[in-house]
């Protein structure tokens, strides 16, 4: 055998030996799987973008974007992002990051403007969970966009078995409030005029957002509120101001 056969015979068998080593360390550890990229440390961007049909509560109630307090509208399309289910909505696609590098600190300023905007409005004196009277100083916080008042903050966990079951005991509070005076006679959206059976319209539709009751005319009008919940909240403020 010539020298350049051995040569060439050593090459390839070192050639096979780096297959065979590199293959066996592929395989050296099934059990561990990589890790994952789309799980973030941070469980409230993991939420990021949900569905509209997966969020929580009320749509996001205020007119002003969160991080730079600017108008929205103002730089195109509103950002909607859903953190856990509750919605936000931001000014630029730039403003979420922002949000989300203190997400406790973001949403405690967010929630004191809710309450700010909502407390005038809050339609019971007691508790939503154990219907005693709440007391001078009740314990408050913000869910799904919402305003929710309890007699102690030990209440707030049976809230949260059944948050659902609360919300709509609020939406119920708030109908029966708002609706004996109800400012508006056509419905906001579709401005027919409110039980227009004529039309086929039938009875009116009630909806609360942001603890207002908004009347519509059919269940068709409701993703017009959905899509732009400020504009209607301040149409109904507007209207009540005037009735007064």
């Amino acid at each position: 055998m010539t020298t350049t056969m051995k040569i060439r015979l050593s090459m390839a068998a070192a050639a096979l030996l780096l297959t065979a080593g590199t293959a066996l360390a592929q395989h050296e550890h099934p059990d561990k799987s990589p890790a994952k990229a789309d799980q973030p440390k941070h469980p409230e961007k993991s939420a990021a973008g949900a569905k509209a049909d997966d969020r929580v509560g009320d749509p996001y109630p205020l007119d002003t974007c969160p991080v730079t307090g600017k108008k929205l509208g103002t730089m195109g399309d509103p950002v909607i992002k859903a953190y856990h289910g509750r919605e936000v909505r931001f000014c630029c696609a730039g403003c979420p990051e922002t949000f989300e590098k203190d997400m406790a600190a973001s949403l405690t300023k967010l929630d004191e403007k809710i309450v700010k905007d909502q407390s005038p409005l809050y339609p019971v004196k007691t508790s939503i969970v154990t219907g005693k009277d709440l007391p001078e100083k009740p314990f408050e916080f913000v869910y799904g966009n919402r305003l929710v008042r309890l007699g102690a903050e030990s209440e707030k966990a049976e809230f949260l078995k059944d948050a659902k079951k609360h919300l709509a005991a609020l939406d119920k509070a708030v109908v029966e409030k708002q609706g004996k005076e109800y400012p508006l006679k056509t419905c906001p959206v579709s401005k027919e005029e409110l039980g227009s059976e004529g039309k086929g319209m039938g009875k009116p539709v009630d909806m609360v957002v942001a603890g207002r009751l908004i009347r519509l005319c059919c269940k068709a009008c409701k993703p017009d509120v959905e899509k732009d919940p400020a504009k209607f909240i301040a149409m109904i403020d507007a209207a009540r101001k005037d009735k007064k």
